[in-house]
């Protein structure tokens, strides 16, 4: 998932973007607090480096040249509800261990993985490591936080992630071939990455406030943020100068752009989209390049961006409408976590 968020006046990038410079960490204490349950946690040298390489990933929080997008989804809610931040580091480590956890994944299916010193089977099993780092994060909140929310936040850590895991699997489904409409597409896409905005977003609002109205609400929040990165991130890929850079069309992945525009095929006759998309031999042998056209002049281009641009809309609504009912002017801040929509595709 790939976007940008403002952060300090500048524009921040996740992962799939490149910089030359070393990045300072925003946010030193939720690196310390990520280093400490790696030290504390696991004591086998040659797995705990593993581990550290995985946490060390473009975009991560132990990268020093890319800036980690997850940690500011948990602080800055915890600090527009005047929350505890050195317990909000602690979540945010569990969130970050959690979210490396599902990228390990999401990288090895989509055949895109490129750690060259860890070993694909090494990743899988350090996978399910990372998902215990992330428990044993959100066990040093009971100190702080008392049993009942610690406990909340270990609940919303583990549905949120269930929830991805569960849209990773409808994204491998779809991949055969199969007719997929626009709603289940949508769903898929909700599940895989809605909701791990959403699940961090909440366990910020949650270390907090018992409130769970407005938990519920940082929650709805996240997913409006997640869902419209992940299609401004999909239509990246078909608008790309190079669409073989991306794995989606080579796996033939149906995003929701790709769903709107084979429904459009159909009515329209377009067979050689079709074709691709249903794994039949072309004599007229279609490249990528081929592929992203035909979806962009089918309109999936734009209908992507309609979609991403009013979920990205609903969350600035929500943030306004939040801030009214509770006075609490510093929800505002948190415009800064909503994706930059580019300018209407031409």
């Amino acid at each position: 998932m790939a976007f940008g968020y403002r952060q300090g006046g500048k524009i921040m990038r996740d992962h799939h973007s490149q910089t030359e410079a070393r990045v300072e960490h925003q946010y030193p204490e939720v690196v310390a607090a990520v280093h400490t349950v790696l030290a504390e946690e696991s004591n086998v040298p040659a797995f705990r480096t593993v581990l550290q390489q995985l946490m060390a990933r473009k975009g991560r929080v132990l990268n020093d040249e890319s800036v980690a997008k997850w940690p500011v989804f948990v602080i800055e809610p915890c600090r527009a509800f005047a929350g505890n931040l050195d317990a909000a580091a602690w979540a945010a480590a569990a969130v970050e261990f959690t979210a490396a956890a599902a990228d390990v994944v999401d990288d090895l299916v989509d055949d895109e993985w490129s750690v060259e010193t860890v070993t694909q089977a090494r990743a899988i099993n350090a996978s399910a490591g990372l998902i215990w780092l992330a428990q044993r994060s959100t066990a040093r909140l009971v100190g702080c936080l008392g049993a009942e929310r610690a406990w909340r936040i270990n609940d919303l850590l583990g549905q949120g992630y269930l929830d991805a895991c569960a849209g990773e699997d409808l994204d491998l489904l779809f991949e055969a071939p199969s007719e997929v409409t626009e709603e289940l597409a949508y769903e898929m896409t909700r599940r895989k990455s809605g909701s791990l905005v959403a699940m961090a977003c909440q366990v910020g609002a949650a270390v907090a406030t018992d409130d769970a109205g407005l938990i519920d609400a940082l929650g709805q929040f996240g997913c409006h943020v997640g869902i419209a990165a992940q299609l401004l991130n999909d239509l990246a890929g078909i608008n790309s100068e190079n669409p073989a850079r991306s794995s989606d069309l080579r796996r033939k992945k149906k995003t929701l752009p790709v769903t709107y525009a084979l429904r459009c095929a159909q009515e329209e006759g377009m067979d050689r989209l079709l074709a691709w998309y249903q794994g039949v031999p072309d004599n007229d042998v279609c490249t990528e390049q081929d592929i992203a056209s035909m979806i962009r002049e089918l309109g999936g281009l734009h209908y992507g961006w309609v979609v991403a641009d009013t979920h990205r809309r609903e969350a600035l609504t929500l943030l306004r409408t939040l801030a009214h009912a509770t006075g609490r002017a510093d929800l505002q801040q948190l415009r800064q976590l909503v994706p930059l929509a580019s300018s209407r595709p031409a």
